[in-house]
């Protein structure tokens, strides 16, 4: 298995977001640090990989001596949660708040609603606002890119240099900026570089990694040449590469995951 990490560090970018906030706050206002109080809403407060966000998160509010309440739903989509969350983090007047939104369309007109009362930092995936005081993200079009490269060289190094096969594409959930992005990166490298690989499958699960274990092992028994799968994040890649251990795989058939 192979895991593709992002262009920029997560925990960087926590702390340059907080960090850039705190300096505009502290700009318009003769406020002290430790008034400063900026949440930060996260994607889903169980996953993993959103742990070590707010790890970073956490550790920029130290450094910096603000007050950083850890939030978000328990699932990417839950999507409601996260507006409600949103919501309440705005009614309780911060100096700022940053928000990783769970999905393009719905986050957008909730973000320009409190963008109207309230600083707002986007980070991670975009939303249909242009209300952002500031975004920070990786590149994920180019991450998707990579993703499409590692796997061609996976499946050459499994197939005696032969970069050909079918291929599937495996995404967290329908609607997430990020995840649609990489998922542009990969098709688009796909077809520009390797004619040899053919998409065979394109499919969106529910957030969970069980969803992701059962789309592979579905996709393995119907695709007798299937050769590589791009799990598009952490949580699809887990299931996915229990899907590979379960059918024997390992060795066989390439899997990229990204972080």
């Amino acid at each position: 298995m192979k895991f593709v990490t992002s262009i920029l560090n997560r925990r960087a970018v926590m702390a340059l977001a907080a960090a850039s906030m705190l300096a505009g706050v502290m700009h318009s206002a003769p406020v002290s640090a430790a008034d400063v109080t900026i949440p930060i809403i996260v994607k889903d407060t169980t996953s993993f990989y959103w742990q070590i966000v707010l790890a970073g998160a956490r550790k920029a509010g130290k450094d910096l001596g603000v007050n950083v309440p850890e939030l978000g739903a328990q699932a990417e989509t839950d999507v409601n949660g996260q507006v409600s969350i949103l919501e309440n983090a705005v009614a309780s007047n911060p100096a700022a708040i940053v928000i990783a939104p769970t999905e393009f369309k719905a986050l957008g007109k909730p973000i320009d609603e409190a963008a109207a009362k309230v600083k707002v930092i986007g980070i991670d995936s975009g939303a249909d606002s242009k209300a952002f005081t500031s975004f920070l993200t990786t590149d994920n079009v180019q991450g998707g890119r990579v993703a499409a490269d590692g796997l061609a060289a996976a499946i050459g190094a499994a197939n005696g240099g032969k970069i050909e096969g079918d291929v599937a594409l495996i995404t967290n959930a329908p609607g997430a900026g990020s995840l649609e992005q990489r998922k542009q990166g990969f098709t688009e490298q796909l077809a520009a570089k390797y004619p040899g690989l053919k998409l065979v499958a394109d499919k969106y699960a529910d957030g969970q990694a069980t969803t992701g274990l059962n789309i592979a092992t579905d996709l393995i028994t119907a695709n007798p040449n299937l050769k590589g799968i791009f799990a598009s994040n952490l949580i699809m890649a887990q299931g996915v590469g229990q899907a590979v251990a379960e059918n024997s795989l390992g060795g066989k058939l390439a899997l990229v995951g990204f972080d």
